[in-house]
């Protein structure tokens, strides 16, 4: 039963996502470029509602949401995190305080295929990189990214596995998209630790236990704005082990309850 609900639940969340994509399309092609923009930022923020209203309400999801900082976030700064789903994108984005933007480095095979989300994705400043493409073009990439980011405000998010968990394992952390951020704009980092994510990693997992267990998300700490290549490197070194930490807090906190 669970399974079919989820279905449903998604044909839903599917069919209001065409249409909202076919309208913001209409918009992007006769509208002017900055209200056809507007409204493309409503219709991110009515996406990201629309999943969770109707994921929560119908198949019990949980975002458990847990802050460890000792002083309020700034207006800006760099999301580093670990990645384990799809999900971890929306997630991110409901869990930010109100008025806080996010804006990505996905895959570039997510631009295309996807009812609004690809066309989000492509039109908002986004990044999108080919997974094993070219790494240059890739840097460049994340470079456009970080120079829109710091033009209109909004705050980049880098996850340095550059691949998904489907296991839960922390993998590598690779730096240079992230140092190309930096570079760009040096920002404080918000080092922010994800879990529950890989037990659905598979689609029949999905459709099967979605909502079942919580996601966890921890924004774990704030560090300084690194002031030189070398401070960037040591503070990746530095996320990398909170998160790996945070993970575990996590997963020993699951198991006692």
């Amino acid at each position: 039963m669970s399974s079919i609900i989820t279905t449903l639940v998604i044909i839903i969340i599917l069919i209001c996502f065409v249409w909202l994509d076919f309208v913001l399309k209409v918009f992007y092609a006769l509208a002017p470029r900055g209200v056809a923009y507007k409204l493309g930022l409503r219709y991110e923020d009515k996406a990201i509602h629309l999943i969770f209203s109707l994921l929560g309400t119908y198949r019990g999801l949980r975002i458990n949401f847990e802050s460890k900082l000792e002083t309020p976030l700034p207006s800006r700064f760099l999301i580093v995190s670990n990645h384990q789903s799809l999900f971890d994108i929306p997630v991110l984005m409901d869990v930010l305080p109100k008025g806080v933007k996010a804006r990505f480095v996905a895959k570039k095979s997510l631009s295309r295929g996807i009812p609004l989300i690809s066309l989000i994705l492509r039109r908002l400043g986004h990044s999108l990189v080919r997974q094993n493409g070219d790494s240059f073009h890739a840097i460049e990439s994340i470079g456009q990214m970080a120079r829109r980011c710091r033009a209109e405000g909004t705050v980049p998010v880098i996850f340095p596995e550059g691949h998904r968990s489907h296991t839960g394992a922390l993998g590598t952390f690779h730096s240079a998209g992230y140092r190309k951020i930096l570079e760009v704009d040096a920002l404080p980092i918000l080092v922010v630790g994800i879990d529950g994510g890989w037990k659905y990693a598979k689609l029949k997992d999905f459709f099967k236990g979605f909502g079942d267990e919580p996601y966890t998300v921890r924004f774990i700490k704030l560090l300084p704005k690194p002031e030189n290549k070398q401070q960037a490197r040591e503070s990746l070194i530095v996320s990398r082990q909170l998160i790996e930490d945070a993970l575990k807090d996590i997963r020993e906190k699951t198991k006692a309850v």
